[in-house]
């Protein structure tokens, strides 16, 4: 009885086998023949609209803090009086691009997080393009200077130009492959809102990992 239960185990294993050989050299139907790969799986966006009140509108849905400005001395100037009101002295920035203009308006910063006294670890930096479709910021160490910049930080406040918002992510792809040429950026991050992840009662909570506020800074030129 025992030799027969043992043979039995055999068999067992041998036709399972045999049907994965067989499932592994099966050809799958292709279920999605006819899917588009190709047209844009998002919304037109609004001709009334544009890209620019789109991308407003979506990151400010996402939980962004939104600041127009129609120059850089305005830049500057908003700069001088929020970082000493919300506690960002000194400004946490890696950028160089950023450096030179921090100093041209003679704004504090550091390159390095940790500074003793500080409530909130603020850090500032130019974006590479802005997404309007989603409301997204797309950003390289290349222009940014340190990965950690971005992910270490409380407060992120991002520097962008009007002539940086892209209608979709095809488009913004498209011009960061001309715009780093030969050039190599270790890496390229999109950031769609705050981190969102729901506690064990299912409540949504935001601002887990990474930035608890993001902040643009949109300068009209």
């Amino acid at each position: 009885m025992k030799d027969r239960k043992g043979f039995d185990q055999v068999t067992n294993k041998e036709q399972i086998l045999a049907r994965l050989r067989n499932a592994i050299m099966e050809k799958p139907e292709a279920m999605f023949e006819d899917i588009d790969l190709q047209s844009d799986t998002w919304n037109p966006i609004k001709e009334e609209d544009g890209n620019a009140i789109t991308f407003v509108q979506r990151f400010k849905d996402m939980g962004g803090i939104f600041i127009y400005l129609e120059n850089e001395s305005e830049l500057g100037e908003c700069l001088r009086q929020l970082a000493p009101q919300n506690g960002w002295e000194p400004l946490w920035c890696t950028s160089h691009e950023m450096q030179a203009l921090l100093e041209k308006y003679g704004i504090q910063y550091c390159t390095e997080p940790d500074v003793p006294g500080r409530k909130r670890l603020a850090s500032i930096m130019p974006c590479d393009y802005l997404i309007a479709q989603t409301g997204s910021i797309v950003l390289t160490d290349g222009r940014a200077g340190s990965r950690r910049s971005y992910t270490d930080c409380d407060v992120l406040l991002v520097i962008a130009r009007t002539d940086q918002i892209v209608g979709g992510l095809k488009e913004a792809l498209q011009l960061l492959k001309e715009d780093l040429g030969d050039k190599v950026s270790s890496q390229a991050v999109i950031l769609t809102g705050l981190t969102q992840t729901h506690a064990v009662e299912q409540e949504s909570v935001k601002g887990v990992f990474g930035a608890r506020q993001i902040a643009v800074f949109l300068v009209d030129e």
